[in-house]
């Protein structure tokens, strides 16, 4: 930073440089405002996001009423999806546990065979 304030003094002897980049800089600053203006204008307008973005793009109340329709239809799905998980889960737990009963059987079979020895 030092080494470009030191070159002021050298640059305002220079009116003609001065110009040069003045001119260079202006002409960069107007063909990015023209570039980012022309693509504004080619790029498509965002799609809605959220149910509450598209009630904007509704017919009525018959397309609002067929979207509650298929929310409930979806939750419906969910918990009949969270109840068949459940069941897995404890089915699971049941096999877990008879495994666990079967390896403490064995154990204590080999503790009395070991012991007899």
């Amino acid at each position: 930073m030092e080494h470009l304030i030191a070159l002021l003094p050298l640059l305002s002897s220079m009116p003609a440089l001065q110009v040069f980049v003045g001119g260079a800089v202006a002409m960069m600053c107007v063909a990015m405002v023209l570039r980012a203006n022309k693509d504004k204008h080619e790029v498509p307008p965002p799609a809605p996001g959220t149910v509450g973005d598209a009630m904007v793009h509704l017919q009525g109340l018959a397309e609002y009423l067929n979207i509650l329709r298929d929310l409930r239809e979806i939750g419906r799905q969910q918990v009949e999806h969270l109840a068949r998980i459940a069941e897995c889960q404890r089915a699971a737990r049941e096999q877990l546990t008879a495994q666990t009963d079967l390896l403490r059987s064995i154990d204590r079979e080999q503790v009395r065979q070991h012991g007899h020895d």
